[in-house]
């Protein structure tokens, strides 16, 4: 049984991250979260650009109420839940950029998402031994039941939690690949029923 299922609507590289972390893991469809087969877990991943057109099978499928209460019936019951840097600007003409602020309460979630480039200029126990870190954004006014576990060097929240039940739920706007120890911090409940 895996350790972490991926949601996502094709096969992509972050298995090849948890193979290499020793994490057992498996892609899972969006339309999957409705099946009775669906294995248990302990986490629950939403990687890089979930809220991306090319992938709305997966933003479709955050934004279903039914979908959102097996998810914190999971998160409940002791899973985690981590999105992960939900909104990649793709343009890279710096004066072509509008700040684009997302609201992330049709995810289920009370808290907005700002788009910007963010670099975190230290060393982050997210990321290991990276001398930086970079971001998709921050997050704002969010719910006062979140805590923040990181601020960029401008003292926005970029990666905040909050507890539910006896689970959690992460909102990340790290860019890239987290640690094998910051994956296996969140490993710590029981494998739960989706």
């Amino acid at each position: 049984m895996p350790d972490v299922i991926i949601l996502w609507d094709g096969p992509l590289f972050f298995e090849r991250m948890f193979e290499e972390y020793e994490i057992s893991s498996t892609v899972a469809a969006p339309v999957s979260l409705n099946s009775p087969h669906l294995p248990p877990a302990k986490l629950l991943v939403v990687p890089t650009g979930f809220t991306y057109p090319e992938h709305a099978a997966v933003s479709n499928a955050l934004s279903d109420s039914k979908i959102q209460k097996k998810i914190f019936d999971f998160v409940e019951n002791g899973g985690v839940f981590l999105m992960f840097s939900p909104l990649k600007e793709v343009s890279t003409c710096s004066a072509c950029k509008t700040l684009a602020v997302t609201s992330l309460l049709p995810f289920g979630t009370d808290a907005e998402y700002v788009q910007e480039d963010v670099l975190i200029q230290r060393q982050n126990a997210l990321t290991g031994d990276a001398d930086s870190v970079y971001c998709d954004g921050y997050f704002q006014n969010f719910g006062a039941d979140f805590s923040v576990i990181e601020k960029d060097d401008a003292g926005r929240a970029v990666h905040i939690s909050k507890r539910l039940g006896k689970g959690q739920i992460i909102l990340s706007s790290v860019h890239e690949f987290l640690s094998k120890t910051y994956f296996e911090s969140l490993l710590f409940g029981p494998r739960v029923k989706l």
